[in-house]
């Protein structure tokens, strides 16, 4: 079939509206078709922007009531003592760790910190402190309370004003631990291991290199150490003092083995080192093990006389805790004079309670490098400079730690 030619005739044409007519006729009926809509319809629901996530909120954690979570520096508290105080009220401990006042503070900032008792340094308690996550200590409940030393109470007062949140409990020395045979091998019988210069002096520190040399991992111990062997202020804020400080580290950087905490202990009981900066706790444990291995290596542990860092541990009860009352009981034990002595025999750290000296084994309460008398030695208690000047620290050592990089720029030639 043939498709109709266009010439055929078709029917009359129709009349059209012009253009801008339709328009108009059209826009009105729209205006009022969107009018009676919005009239009759509901109004609509109201929803969250997208990067809102709506989710229910957490239920809280309770915790068993028959126990206390502890979180403690470099386990200071010996397995053992925390067993005699389940026995001896029926309550659990739960134990976390870390190793650095750093460590801490990361904690402290990650809102990981929701212990019942925490066991930290002064510094790091005043850092907790500062930021309010501490409650106020129940001192009347705590009837041991009165066994403290009034004088380590007086020191630890620098970080708690009345020590209101806190109460000390243990305290030591960061200083040479070191095996004896290995460092008078290398620096010769006649010398003295009682100066900060048996490690800065790169002569020194090269020729002890091949035996292991390990520091601490911590810019809040290290670098009181380096100004006061420099003859600075140990809280010094000014930033050449910094420099100078990391020029020292930097000078016997290449003749250290390892940077870390964690394993200093162990290190030096197997003879993987020969020459540590840490704590006096650390050097008694290694003795201790070297000992039990039946090793012949001969651990000592020296306060160099340029001056030494004195660290306290504390006890506090954070604003998170959830068993509160059971975290009293908890620092109430630790506070009993044959508990403090436990504590000191199994780890080496002195502690801070009268009375406590009498169950002291003597091969610790005799040797004046692991319980010094503090009115005879240059004791610098450890301080926290203000945050400036610990970011500045905290950066140098890091660069530190990082092998091939300099810490600071090097100095042009005059």
């Amino acid at each position: 079939m043939s498709e109709p030619s266009s010439l055929q005739p078709g029917p009359p044409p129709r009349r059209r509206l012009r253009s801008w007519t339709l328009a108009v006729v059209l826009s009105l009926v729209l205006v009022a078709g969107w009018a009676t809509f919005l009239a009759v319809a509901p109004a609509p629901e109201v929803l969250p922007p997208p990067s809102a996530s709506v989710t229910p909120a957490p239920e809280p954690v309770t915790q068993p009531t028959n126990q206390v979570r502890l979180l403690a520096w470099r386990s200071a508290i010996d397995a053992d003592v925390l067993a005699g105080f389940a026995t001896d009220t029926g309550l659990k401990v739960v134990v976390d760790g870390y190793d650095t006042n750093e460590q801490l503070l990361a904690l402290a900032e990650s809102g990981a910190i929701a212990h019942d008792v925490v066991l930290v340094s002064g510094v790091g308690l005043k850092a907790l402190a500062d930021q309010n996550l501490l409650q106020t200590l129940p001192r009347d409940s705590l009837a041991n309370i009165r066994n403290v030393d009034p004088a380590l109470a007086a020191r630890t007062a620098t970080y708690d004003a009345g020590n209101a949140h806190s109460v000390p409990v243990l305290w030591g020395t960061i200083g040479l631990g070191f095996n004896a045979a290995k460092v008078a091998e290398r620096l010769g019988a006649d010398t003295p291991v009682d100066s900060w210069s048996v490690l800065f002096d790169p002569a020194n520190a090269a020729k002890l290199a091949d035996c292991g040399i390990q520091v601490t991992d911590s810019p809040t111990g290290v670098f009181p150490i380096a100004l006061s062997y420099l003859g600075l202020q140990t809280e010094s804020v000014k930033v050449e003092d910094t420099d100078a400080a990391t020029r020292l580290w930097e000078a016997i950087r290449p003749s250290i083995n390892k940077f870390s905490s964690q394993d200093i202990v162990d290190n030096l009981a197997a003879g993987a080192v020969c020459l540590t900066v840490a704590t006096s706790g650390d050097a008694y444990q290694a003795r201790g093990k070297a000992r039990t291995a039946g090793l012949a290596h001969d651990i000592r542990y020296a306060l160099p006389k340029e001056g030494t860092v004195v660290w306290y541990d504390m006890l506090a009860i954070p604003k998170a805790a959830t068993n509160v009352a059971n975290a009293g009981r908890l620092i109430d034990y630790l506070l009993r004079p044959e508990v403090a002595a436990r504590m000191t025999n199994a780890k080496g750290f002195a502690n801070a309670i009268q009375g406590s000296a009498l169950y002291v084994k003597p091969e610790i309460k005799s040797d004046a490098a692991l319980v010094p008398d503090l009115t005879k030695v240059r004791a610098i208690d450890e301080i926290s400079p203000p945050p400036a000047a610990v970011a500045l620290r905290n950066r140098f050592w890091q660069l530190l730690n990082a092998p091939g990089t300099s810490a600071v720029p090097a100095k042009s030639a005059p």
